[in-house]
């Protein structure tokens, strides 16, 4: 979900929900402005359209980032600022959390910020049993997970997330368990 706030008459973006590559601050609603990410990466908004849209004249806000300053910008998301209303994102909360072909249905997804002395140094992601820390400029610590209880160590060692037994017996028998 995409909030656009307004402060003295200036629109923003703020993403707090994407993940690692998602934005780290309010990005003004303005073209090709480029800011500083994590490590090298950086981030920008644009306009333009994108290959689905049948109205060749309609144009959207596209959210792209770029791992190193020679690489090529990659498009992540896009959004309109057209505004939702409760009723709209209770539809929308509803399919992606029940509809099998959202993989927010069968994949376990995680990113945690890393914070030090108030500023932003690096991330922790985890995809199904993949888990990758990144601090600094690229280091890069990454742990395979080859079973639910090894999964189950990364959520407390490197989320501070622990799991009651009822909340771990509800994993057990569902598509995302890690059956190792």
């Amino acid at each position: 979900m995409t909030n656009i706030i307004t402060i003295s008459d200036k629109k923003y973006m703020v993403d707090v929900g994407f993940g690692s590559n998602g934005p780290t601050v309010p990005l003004l609603l303005e073209e090709n402005t480029v800011h500083e990410n994590l490590d090298l990466t950086q981030m920008r908004l644009v306009r333009s359209k994108i290959e689905e849209q049948t109205d060749a004249d309609q144009r959207l806000w596209i959210y792209q980032i770029r791992h190193s300053p020679n690489s090529e910008w990659e498009p992540t998301y896009c959004f309109t600022e057209t505004e939702f209303l409760p009723q709209d994102y209770e539809m929308m909360n509803f399919w992606t959390s029940q509809n099998r072909r959202s993989f927010f249905t069968y994949s376990i997804l995680m990113a945690k910020m890393i914070m030090e002395d108030g500023k932003l140094v690096g991330s922790v992601t985890m995809k199904e049993g993949e888990a990758k820390k990144r601090v600094g400029n690229g280091a890069v610590e990454t742990k395979t997970c080859k079973s639910e209880k090894e999964r189950l160590e990364v959520f407390k060692e490197w989320f501070g997330i622990r799991l009651t037994q009822e909340e771990e017996r509800g994993i057990r028998g569902t598509v995302a368990e890690l059956k190792g």
